[in-house]
């Protein structure tokens, strides 16, 4: 990655078209940072919600995902959009199967105001 420009023509065909396998993998890439960055915030709200460590944390959002049958990173993305008030309809019903898998259910399974529910 040195910043210089890739040579028009070439294999992957002309500068302005990139190669649609390049433009796939990148998509790929970024899908992967979010999912990390949602991940990383899950196991931080759950460790804190749930006084635990970022292990146990780590535990109960796979045990949630095994259980629910839903992947990792649909949980995280799930209980960051709860915490942080973004979460919608679709959400709110993932949510709901997961509660059930939570430990003594202290997550809010929703925010109806802005008050902080954290202890």
């Amino acid at each position: 990655m040195s910043g210089t420009p890739l040579p028009s023509g070439g294999p992957s065909g002309p500068a302005d078209q990139p190669d649609p396998e390049l433009r796939a993998e990148i998509a790929q890439l970024q899908e992967a940072v979010q999912s990390q960055r949602a991940i990383g915030m899950a196991i931080g709200l759950l460790s804190a919600r749930y006084e635990c460590s970022t292990e146990q944390a780590w535990r109960s959002l796979l045990r949630i995902s095994q259980d629910s049958n839903t992947k990792v990173r649909t949980v995280a993305r799930v209980l960051v959009a709860t915490h942080d008030g973004s979460s919608d309809g679709a959400d709110q019903a993932l949510l709901d199967a997961f509660v059930a898998h939570l430990p003594a259910s202290r997550w809010p399974p929703r925010r109806v105001t802005g008050e902080d529910l954290a202890p």
